[in-house]
Parts: structure tokens; sequence; C-alpha cells
């Protein structure tokens, strides 16, 4: 009688099944078929029927997943530097955003990772010049592959060379998942998921992972869009709602800004989110509050939340590059930047390896922002201390982080994307 049940439970967990099952399916059509089209089709092949298969001592390791924590897998089996991997799959997930599964070549397998870290990629333009970026990480961090989605930009030099360039069987060049944009450990507190656009990509790896720990943990994800034409991952999270059982509680609630006549039908609300109407949808301001989309976005939407009553420890989002400050940045703390700025001095900035100069004045400049100013070749990627690809000699002279680095840095390193200089100083770069 019991091992009935469990199968029906871990069915409800496998979400990354279902999406494994529809990044097979999708790769032998196109983006352009009909979303609801298609997605009916995967919906007639349930996924209890697949779980069912399992044996019973996988759906107890399973149902039994314990939370990890930050420390445990930052101290797992990372690996330093760059490691080439090879693209096993790659599927469009709207007329924009495409994801890239990424699996190893060496035969060791990819460390775990926490759901809302993220991965630096690199690959060469045409001139044979390296390109790096980070990337959060949309698999399931139990998946044995990790898997990127990217949105195209206009502009942007990695994201037009991976939809571009990037097939089945190449290889690219990877590091080693980093970062804090994560949930705390306490299962028993509300997880409120809240991305627009491409911001889901973290918000569905923290969707899996919190699915596989503990399925009666409360868990909201608010999914702001204009409609439901481009909307990654929405059909597959529709889909996986609808699979769960009563006793989950995980909710979907979707906001279009423009809905088209298409969407009548859907549940949706119409126009944007606002903390507001946010807290009035959950009727609580419980929990951690985790947020991703653009600048504006997460900004507006962090300070709304306080404002009304969330406490500010439990508001979190990333900001690239630390230009953002303010209730929930996680990568430059607004006291941080206080204590770190030197108002009203100037220093000498000196690059020994491309002999250029130039001065910092600015507050908000970085070393990186001035090595780059000068078009001298430095990889960057997530510009925020956690990837670790900036770091250069230090050869004279003393910085100051925006934020603690949570890459590993050696005596007389430094990290460019973070740094600013205390005195003169000379990198060798």
């Amino acid at each position: 009688m019991l091992l009935p049940v469990l199968i029906t439970v871990v069915a409800s967990i496998v979400g990354h099944r279902l999406f494994a099952e529809i990044v097979t399916r999708h790769e032998e059509s196109c983006w352009r078929k009909k979303t609801r089209e298609y997605y009916s089709a995967v919906a007639r092949q349930s996924a209890v029927v697949r779980a069912s298969q399992q044996s019973s001592s996988r759906i107890t390791q399973t149902v039994q997943n314990k939370p990890a924590d930050l420390e445990s897998v930052q101290n797992s089996d990372r690996w330093k530097g760059w490691r080439r991997v090879g693209v096993k799959s790659i599927v469009d997930e709207s007329p924009d955003c495409r994801s890239f599964v990424f699996a190893p070549l060496d035969g060791k397998q990819f460390p775990r990772f926490l759901g809302g870290q993220s991965i630096l990629v690199q690959l060469s333009d045409p001139s044979g010049k390296p390109v790096s970026r980070c990337y959060s990480l949309s698999s399931g961090p139990d998946e044995p592959h990790y898997r990127i989605t990217v949105k195209r930009v206009p502009g942007g030099k990695l994201s037009n060379l991976l939809h571009d360039t990037i097939r089945v069987g190449d290889e690219v060049e990877i590091q080693s998942p980093r970062g804090r944009f994560h949930y705390s450990a306490d299962l028993s507190a509300p997880l409120n998921l809240i991305a627009a656009g491409i911001g889901i990509t973290p918000m569905v790896s923290m969707l899996f992972q919190s699915l596989s720990e503990r399925l009666d943990r409360e868990v909201n994800l608010f999914y702001q869009l204009r409609d439901a034409s481009n909307a990654p991952f929405l059909a597959p999270l529709r889909r996986l709602a609808d699979s769960l059982p009563e006793t989950c509680r995980f909710r979907l609630h979707v906001w279009y800004s423009r809905p088209s006549a298409e969407d009548v039908g859907y549940d949706f609300e119409t126009g944007r989110i606002t903390a507001e109407k946010l807290l009035e949808q959950l009727g609580h301001e419980d929990g951690e509050f985790l947020l991703c989309g653009p600048n504006e976005f997460m900004t507006e939407l962090a300070s709304g939340l306080v404002v009304h009553g969330v406490n500010e420890s439990k508001v979190k989002f990333e900001s690239f590059g630390g230009k953002l400050t303010g209730p929930g940045a996680i990568a430059v703390p607004a006291s941080d930047i206080t204590q770190s700025t030197t108002t009203g001095q100037s220093f000498q900035v000196q690059f020994s390896g491309s002999e250029k100069t130039a001065t910092w004045v600015s507050e908000t400049q970085t070393l990186l922002d001035i090595a780059e100013q000068l078009e001298i070749p430095v990889t960057s990627g997530c510009r925020a201390g956690d990837c670790g690809a900036c770091i250069q000699k230090l050869n004279r002279g003393s910085v100051r982080y925006l934020c603690e680095p949570e890459c590993e840095v050696e005596p007389g390193d430094c990290v460019l994307c973070i740094a600013h200089p205390t005195s003169d100083v000379e990198i060798d770069a």
C-alpha cells in the first residue's frame, strides 16, 4: 500500500524529467508551432506513468532528499579554472530564448550546485578572441547535466555567438557553478519566487530543488510576461503545476502586461506585478522573496515589498556588476558601498603588461571598468566577484572590495570587477 503512494508522490516532483522530455521532443519541431498544440501532445504522456517505473529504492532516496547549504556545495567537487564540455542538446524555448545542455567530456560527473547559481561560459569570437559571460543554470541540481537558457540580446557578443554558431556536438568552456543567489535552508517558511522574462531561469532551478526537498512547502512562482507568445518555460510550468497533487503547495501566478486574444481561457492576471498586488494574492508577508528580471523590475518590487511590511533581510535579488543597491541587492549591499568609497580622491592605475595608464576618480568605476575603457584584453564574466574570471596580479598598491569575493583569491591577486583602488596601483595586465 505504501509503495503506490510513494510512486505517486515522486511522480509529482520530477519536474526536470518532464523538462527533459520536452527538450527531446522540441528538438524535432520548430518553435513556430503553436505553443498550446505542441504541449498538448506532451501532456498526453503522463509523468506519473514514467515515474512509476522507478525502483522503490530510488523512490525512497528521492523523497528523502535533504536541503543543501551554500558552504557544503561550495566545498564539494568544484574544479578550478576552465573545463571543456560538450553540447548535448539545444532547445528553442521561445523565439529569442534557447537552452544549451552541457555534458562532461572527461568522464567525471558535474558537481552538484544550488538552484539560483550560475556558470561562466566562454567561446572564441571569429577573430579568435575569447568572450565570456555568466548565465544562470536552469537545470535541476540533481540532474547529470548543466543547462543554461540564453536570450538573444541585440549587440550581445556571447548570446549571439551561442545562438548563431553553436551546434549539438560542439564544445565550449565553462567554470564551476558559483553565486549566493539561493533560498535559505529553512524549508518550513514560504518560498516566493518572482521573475520577469528571462529572469525565470534561476527560478526554474530553485523550483526543482525545492520540490525535491519537500512537497508540502508553500512555494509561489510569480511570472511577469508580455503575453504567451514569448514565454520561456511557461507551458511546462503550467503542466507541472497541474500534475502535482493537492497536498503539494506549489502555485504558479502568471501576469501578462499585454495579453493577446489567444491567451483567453488560460489563468492569468492582467497588468504588471506590484508589491501590493503580489502580497494581496499571497495573503501574507511571510517567507523569502527572491527576484530576477530587469533592473527596474527588481529594484521597484524589492523596495515595495519592504514598504508593505516584508522583512528587508528576506528580500533578495542579484545585482550583476554592483550597479544596483537597496533592499535585496546581494552583490553590493549599500553599507559596503559607503564603507568602500574614497570621496574626493584620485589614484593612478597602471597596467604594466599593456603599458597603459589611467586616473581613477569615480566612485562608481571599478578597475575592470578602467581596463575595458583602455581596451585591455581582460576576461570578465559575472561582474560581481563570483566567477574569478577577471582576477589579475596586483604588483603594487592596495584596493578595497565593494563586496566580499565569492571566488578564490590568492595573495597578491585582485578581483578587478569589484575593486576600487585606495592608492596608486599597478596591475599585471
